[in-house]
């Protein structure tokens, strides 16, 4: 090679190593801008072992393709919409397929003969809470004390975390300041069927230390200002799968760290490690 084809295929070589280098750095700052930063154990908290009652034949191992898919490490698990026991039963058996990606929750039915039993069952199982509907506690106007009921066998038995569905902010307020023993977990942000209703669930977080939300479900443009009224510290990331998709969720709050046309601020590392799974546990004592 002459030394003329030498200083060419040097000049080659450098303009070539250059673009490579101009395209790894674009690369990483690409990468930098849209991934989420390295965080700490990521805890989805709230995931039927059902579809609203419906389950099949490889459910349980479709919702760890789901979590492995959308970066969970854990999820708080539990069946609803079926007999006390049956509820438990599917959990359990969920739970010790993959014990070191679920945490398992109990449910009753006060229709149930047996609920009482089940929740000394769940105790004894060592499980840390239990998941309620109102429709499964009451369609009339006992609702309130039926609840009241539940939640005080439930603590009688040790169990001390209580994630419940339930439409009314005045119940919610009452038994949670008289039920001060017991953490509780109102999912979808609270609810806002009456205009201003989120902002009392949040507000109920906020000032009342054994309330928290989660935000399964949510309406993402609503999420910005909710973690702002509750504070970032009483937020619960959850999917309410596996009608709930795990990676939507998660993503609703990430994507939280971007400019928004809601023009509320931006969530800090240190708050999306806390809605993630941070907070949740703290709470489980993880």
């Amino acid at each position: 090679m002459s030394n003329e084809q030498k200083k060419i295929s040097r000049r080659e070589f450098m303009a070539s190593t250059s673009k490579t280098a101009a395209g790894i750095a674009a690369a990483t700052a690409l990468t930098s801008c849209a991934a989420p930063t390295a965080r700490g154990l990521v805890i989805d908290g709230h995931m039927h072992f059902e579809a609203y009652g419906t389950y099949w034949e490889g459910l349980i191992d479709e919702i760890i393709e789901h979590y492995d898919y959308a970066g969970v490490d854990k999820g708080v698990v539990f069946t609803t919409w079926t007999p006390s026991r049956e509820s438990n039963d599917r959990t359990l058996e969920g739970y010790q397929k993959y014990p070191d990606r679920f945490i398992p929750f109990g449910h009753v039915r006060t229709e149930d003969p047996d609920w009482e039993s089940e929740l000394k069952r769940i105790s004894e199982l060592q499980w840390k809470g239990i998941k309620l509907h109102q429709t499964e506690i009451s369609r009339g106007p006992d609702l309130k004390e039926k609840t009241r009921t539940v939640v005080e066998k439930a603590a009688e038995f040790g169990i001390r975390i209580v994630l419940i569905h339930l439409e009314d902010i005045e119940i919610m307020d009452e038994l949670t300041r008289e039920i001060a023993e017991v953490t509780w977990i109102i999912p979808h942000m609270g609810y806002d069927k009456k205009r201003g209703e989120m902002k009392k669930y949040c507000e109920l977080a906020r000032d009342r230390k054994n309330v928290y939300l989660d935000t399964s479900i949510g309406q993402y443009y609503k999420y910005g200002q909710a973690i702002e009224w509750a504070g970032a510290d009483k937020i619960i990331f959850a999917s309410d799968g596996f009608w709930g998709n795990p990676f939507i969720e998660k993503t609703k709050i990430e994507i939280l760290q971007l400019p928004t046309p809601f023009r509320t601020p931006r969530l800090t590392d240190e708050q999306l490690d806390m809605i993630l799974g941070g907070n949740l546990a703290r709470i489980l004592e993880l």
